[in-house]
């Protein structure tokens, strides 16, 4: 301590206390808890859920999604800020806070295009059948493209799982079959994740928004409901198994159940400023008049310096 900080110190009662000790000690003793229930109890270890296994155990689920976004029809495509220019389905509250609004479309999506149509490009490179019925399908009209996918879809809607192999009633579905089963090949293949996330800025470009994006809405819902994730069982709180999940999100998720605010389509942003508040709060609460006396009302600073105070009065 410097005398400077003894001047202005001298005279103030203090408590010897050793920081780097107790910061050493606490930090073992975590490290060891860690350590032996790591070994005996573990933890679930759910595997990332990739295109390639919902392509292999649910391929009816994967050509459905596939071809909500090659028609156009996924909410992604008027999802708003950051991926489209829907503005008018941003979140917002009192009309005015709209944060996805202020900042924009910084990551922008044609899902159409960045999700089915470039990785069928590549595939048409080495699928002479797929370039084909690409090929064609470009050519055709807006019209005669949107009767190839109806037909497709309606049938989509009658289709079979054999073991795998996806069985659909007769029609003209055009181009769009061969089309959806090249999608169905690449993820099969394990390679659905790098058509979708490649980009010039290789092998240092970590963005792999465009393929979480392919994956989510009835995808991600259905692992969820299966490991009773969803927002209305506590999300991400609620871990797989018998173990405790991410209990610090219990305030987060807290508000997720609340019936006005998960029935709203502004819920997320209703959320975030709620905790940004709650935060903001405990920030500035030593200086807020009146509610900063409240440890000199509820003295529990005397419990924790019991010592100092009992040596103090003898």
């Amino acid at each position: 301590m410097s005398k400077r900080s003894e001047a202005y110190l001298r005279g103030v009662p203090m408590k010897h206390y050793d920081m780097v000790r107790e910061g050493l000690i606490v930090m073992g003793v975590v490290t060891l808890v860690i350590v032996l229930l790591a070994a005996f109890l573990g933890t679930p270890d759910y595997p990332t859920v990739t295109g390639k296994e919902v392509a292999t155990k649910q391929p009816l689920l994967f050509l459905d999604r596939s071809l909500s976004y090659f028609s156009g029809q996924s909410g992604l495509q008027t999802y708003g800020p950051p991926y489209t220019k829907d503005y008018q389905n941003a979140q917002e509250v009192f009309g005015f806070i709209s944060p996805a609004r202020w900042i924009g479309v910084v990551n922008p999506v044609n899902a159409q295009q960045d999700l089915v149509m470039k990785p069928l490009a590549r595939i048409a490179v080495l699928d002479p059948q797929v370039a084909t019925a690409l090929a064609t399908y470009k050519q055709a009209s807006f019209d005669q493209q949107q009767r190839w996918i109806k037909s497709y879809s309606g049938a989509l809607k009658k289709a079979t799982d054999d073991n795998g192999k996806v069985i659909l009633p007769p029609g003209d579905y055009g181009p769009v079959a061969t089309l959806m089963n090249g999608m169905l090949d690449l993820a099969r293949a394990g390679l659905l994740e790098g058509a979708l996330d490649s980009s010039s800025f290789l092998p240092y470009d970590l963005n792999n928004t465009k393929s979480l994006l392919f994956l989510e809405g009835p995808i991600e819902n259905r692992v969820a409901h299966h490991l009773n994730e969803l927002g209305n069982q506590w999300g991400m709180t609620n871990e797989s198994g018998p173990y405790p999940g991410a209990w610090w999100l219990w305030p987060y998720a807290f508000l997720y159940q609340i019936p006005g605010i998960a029935n709203s389509p502004n819920a997320d942003l209703i959320a975030g400023l709620i905790m940004a508040a709650a935060f903001l709060f405990l920030i500035f609460l030593p200086v807020i008049p009146g509610l900063n006396r409240i440890p000199y009302l509820i003295p529990v600073y005397r419990l924790i310096w019991r010592d100092w105070y009992r040596r103090s009065k003898g």
